[in-house]
């Protein structure tokens, strides 16, 4: 009788306390700030991500997007989305310059253009209204990408290393 109580408590500790956590996208948490080389990144990253390079970075294509945690007082505060890539020299001898624009969900965010080699970071306000839910989808559009070549038949946006959403 006492193994089947204790069995039958440990049952109940775990529905309740297991249920306290939203289970999103393989039974775990999701997070508002992604390192590109973690592992738990993977579940984050919708599309437009090539495999993780050097251990550190991501290629994007010219389309990717994200899914994020809104952290706590973000749907009444807002929020800042922040985006640190590079914009490495072969991109720049192509293309010359990138605009970079992005949605959080259906809200449109300011888009920015980089013509300088090197690190950048893209950094917007996200309005409340559209931190309203749990999660947030973040696309990001790029202009213009390298098109796939004979060296590397990925086309190729930029070198993504970590996207980030905070509470105001």
């Amino acid at each position: 009788m006492a193994i089947k109580s204790f069995t039958w408590m440990a049952l109940v500790a775990v529905l309740v306390f297991g249920g306290c956590r939203s289970p999103i996208g393989g039974g775990s948490e999701l997070a508002s700030d992604i390192s590109m080389n973690s592992s738990r990144a993977a579940k984050q990253l919708l599309t437009g991500f090539y495999n993780v390079e050097n251990g550190a970075w991501r290629w994007t294509g010219k389309s990717f997007a994200v899914q994020l945690a809104v952290p706590s007082g973000a749907s009444s505060k807002g929020g800042k989305l922040t985006f640190r890539f590079v914009f490495p020299e072969p991109a720049v001898q192509t293309l010359h310059a990138v605009t970079l624009s992005a949605k959080a969900n259906d809200t449109a965010l300011d888009p920015q253009t980089y013509s300088a080699s090197g690190d950048q970071t893209y950094a917007r306000d996200v309005p409340a209204e559209a931190l309203a839910a749990a999660v947030v989808r973040v696309t990001f559009s790029l202009d213009k990408a390298m098109p796939p070549g004979p060296v590397d038949v990925r086309e190729l946006g930029v070198i993504a290393k970590e996207i980030s959403l905070a509470s105001h």
